[in-house]
């Protein structure tokens, strides 16, 4: 209640340009062919890496007759990578508020789908004050958790993109939405991933976080997440084996964890400390050789490339309690790989399975084959598809 509080002017100023602009982008989508059957496109606001900038993108080279905006920072380290496919617009600009009101589809990978500040938005919808768009939440990962906060009517959308077959039936089953909102589409990012890259010897290791009330700050370095991972990047024994093998690891945490990085070291120059600004999270899935992770979902887009997976689960209890509940899959009956709790068990798996060569066993190849009984490239064109029959074309 008292963030809530907090917020309230941030709420009264984007409630206030809502109603002030709502005209002025009514009379833009009749008379400026720029605001005209608007699809805009935005992830967070300042990133280009996810399923949004790959529907993008698919927009820009297949179906380049569809009005599409990308919404980016300046400042952003992709923008220019977006500006070369097409026309962006200044994330929380004034042009932003505009077209967010003049769209047809608000497209986007988190919840109120492009909107200028994304809690003051939810909120109000909550309400009933929603601009005219479609809202199409293509995801930003598969859920595996009890979240409820994507439950409706928590969250609001006209279209909910689910990447699995398990995940769709949990979802038709579970969360409350009206019919035809959640489609079995598969991610949009997964269209790249299925084209694949040669591995180039690396071992990526992407934990997820552990959310907002985790230590910050000086205290991070008492929380159990960063002793293990501190010791993993420093244990003689993961040293060796990297020199053996020829091996590098990447360590990259999640982005709500980036602000940390500076925090861990590592005296090998085999491991490598990698900054969201410096480092593409699709390129590091497609140049790896094996993810290991604690709970990130991630590891499916590494099963959808079929390559194995280790789970180093040494907080499960300190997580559910302070994170994500455990929803419908079990890593133990459904996951990809491994489940290790210590790091000695973590190199037993990681020993193991370069020795193998870094194959997937047969057990595990069977999973991944019960939770995408579809692995292809058509994943944004399955997407682009429902779209248009949500207002009656082909």
């Amino acid at each position: 209640m008292l963030n809530k509080l907090r917020r309230l002017p941030v709420y009264l100023k984007n409630a206030f340009l809502l109603f002030s602009l709502w005209p002025v982008a009514a009379v833009l989508r009749r008379t400026n062919r720029a605001y005209r059957h608007l699809w805009l496109v935005m992830e967070r606001g300042f990133d280009a890496r996810d399923n949004a900038y790959w529907f993008f993108r698919y927009l820009r080279e297949k179906q380049p007759q569809i009005n599409a905006c990308y919404v980016i920072d300046d400042a952003s380290p992709d923008r220019g990578r977006v500006a070369q496919l097409g026309r962006t617009v200044p994330w929380r600009s004034l042009r932003h508020h505009l077209m967010y009101l003049a769209a047809d589809y608000l497209i986007s990978t988190h919840v109120q789908p492009c909107a200028p500040d994304l809690v003051a938005y939810y909120h109000m919808r909550q309400i009933g004050i929603r601009p005219r768009g479609r809202q199409i939440f293509l995801q930003h990962g598969i859920i595996k958790d009890k979240i409820e906060g994507l439950r409706y009517p928590n969250l609001k959308v006209d279209f909910f993109a689910s990447g699995g077959k398990l995940e769709y039936d949990y979802l038709v089953s579970e969360s409350g939405f009206p019919e035809g909102v959640i489609q079995y589409t598969g991610l949009c990012r997964f269209d790249n991933l299925i084209r694949g890259k040669d591995p180039a010897g690396e071992i990526l290791v992407m934990p997820t976080w552990r959310g907002s009330d985790y230590p910050a700050g000086d205290r991070f370095t008492e929380t159990a997440f960063y002793r293990q991972f501190q010791s993993l990047l420093n244990s003689p024994r993961l040293l060796r084996l990297l020199e053996e093998r020829d091996l590098k690891l990447i360590f990259y945490p999640h982005i709500e964890l980036q602000k940390e990085l500076d925090k861990f070291t590592s005296p090998s120059g085999r491991i490598v400390l990698a900054s969201w600004r410096d480092y593409d999270v699709q390129t590091l899935l497609m140049r790896c050789n094996m993810l290991i992770t604690d709970y990130s979902s991630v590891f499916f887009d590494v099963g959808y490339m079929e390559k194995p997976v280790i789970y180093y689960q040494f907080d499960m209890e300190e997580f559910r309690k302070i994170h994500y509940q455990e929803g419908y899959f079990s890593y133990e009956e459904h996951g990809f790989g491994p489940v290790v709790r210590t790091e000695d068990a973590l190199l037993d798996a990681l020993d193991e399975c370069a020795g193998n060569d870094f194959r997937i066993r047969q057990e595990y190849r069977s999973r991944l084959d019960a939770f995408f009984p579809v692995r292809d490239a058509l994943n944004c064109e399955r997407t682009y598809r429902i779209l248009r029959r949500m207002t009656g074309e082909n």
